[in-house]
């Protein structure tokens, strides 16, 4: 299949399709077309279950969401695979990085997790950017001296590394809990991004941290 095919495909999106979701009143559900079933959560209810977390593992919380985050991210990439696959009849490793990245961030748009940007300019240095825009999370979160969203930070982590067949890291460098206007990650080796945790903490623009990445030191 070509690549022009494949974008003529995508415009009719596999997530866009007027019954990718399929409500059953009588049984309270909702449904995708392979029959994975959808949970709606309001904002209130995410705020309480942050809370709870935050209650109940105090100082291990981020590393709660953050293992979480990538038992979803590692669920979600093989579900994604193959019902992509199968729509497009050509497996997804075969498609351009373009096509790809278009289909995460209509999985996302229609799921309600925001607006997805990939950043690949860095990728030959070994580090992928990745930008959300309107994530739940830091929507309930509230102001914060860290960054709020650990649960996307193992999600990325997740879905990066099945695709680089190898275990990524993923750092959450910016957040709007933190006054910025998206939230900004940056994905690669952990032994790599050893030092950005130091410089996240310190405020350090994102732009800054993946210039001291891929830039070689004197």
């Amino acid at each position: 299949m070509t690549s022009a095919t494949s974008y003529v495909r995508l415009m009719n999106g596999y997530y866009s399709r007027s019954d990718y979701f399929t409500a059953d009143l009588e049984k309270g559900t909702i449904r995708t077309p392979v029959g994975t079933r959808i949970c709606s959560l309001t904002d209130d209810f995410l705020r309480g279950f942050r809370s709870a977390v935050q209650f109940e593992c105090g100082k291990a919380t981020d590393r709660v969401f953050k293992s979480c985050g990538k038992r979803w991210g590692a669920t979600f990439v093989d579900r994604f695979d193959r019902e992509l696959t199968e729509h497009f009849g050509v497996p997804l490793q075969d498609m351009s990085a373009g096509i790809v990245e278009r289909c995460l961030d209509e999985a996302f748009r229609f799921h309600g997790w925001g607006k997805l940007t990939i950043d690949l300019k860095d990728y030959d240095s070994g580090f992928i950017t990745v930008e959300t825009r309107d994530s739940p999370m830091p929507a309930v979160s509230g102001s914060s001296d860290k960054p709020s969203d650990p649960l996307f930070a193992g999600f990325f982590a997740a879905v990066f590394g099945h695709y680089a067949k190898t275990e990524l890291e993923c750092i959450q460098t910016e957040c709007p809990s933190r006054g910025n206007e998206a939230s900004k990650f940056v994905v690669g080796l952990a032994d790599r991004l050893g030092n950005v945790p130091a410089w996240v903490k310190d405020k350090i623009p994102h732009a800054t941290i993946l210039r001291r990445l891929t830039t070689p030191a004197e």
